[in-house]
């Protein structure tokens, strides 16, 4: 009895501590964002696919393990943005100067239904204001 209130309390604070990893990592490039605002009267208006390209869960680890050499692109080096540890999360953008939208996109158990947190970025009113939408469905 005890093992069937423990296990699912357990698995849900596994999933929170998982995802925790998505959010950090999208105000991390939020604050390199509102940074190359600031220096350039613009954000950044290029794109970065999803780093890495492969779900995390093809990896043995079933986690994201990335090289330097992924994100060694015109669109990460803007941000000065790269994960250097084993994440569950593969991360991309897309900017146009005005607007950037950031995903974590991630399968947090490898049962083939996928998260995305939404960070969008606008400057609008010429300061950039910033809003993170989370997954409305658990994974």
């Amino acid at each position: 009895m005890v093992a069937a209130i423990s296990i699912p309390a357990f698995m849900r604070y596994q999933q929170g501590a998982k995802r925790s990893e998505a959010e950090l990592e999208l105000e991390a490039i939020s604050r390199a964002a509102r940074v190359y605002h600031a220096e350039h009267g613009a954000l950044p208006a290029q794109t970065a696919p999803l780093t890495p390209a492969r779900s995390c869960c093809e990896y043995p680890t079933k986690r994201c393990e990335t090289t330097t050499a992924e994100w060694a692109t015109p669109a990460w080096e803007l941000l000065d943005f790269e994960r250097t540890e084993p994440s569950y999360f593969r991360y991309g953008y897309q900017g146009d100067g005005a607007t950037l939208m950031a995903t974590a996109v991630g399968d947090l158990d490898c049962d083939g239904n996928e998260v995305t947190y939404v960070l969008t970025i606008t400057t609008a009113g010429g300061t950039p204001e910033v809003s993170l939408t989370r997954p409305t469905t658990p994974d």
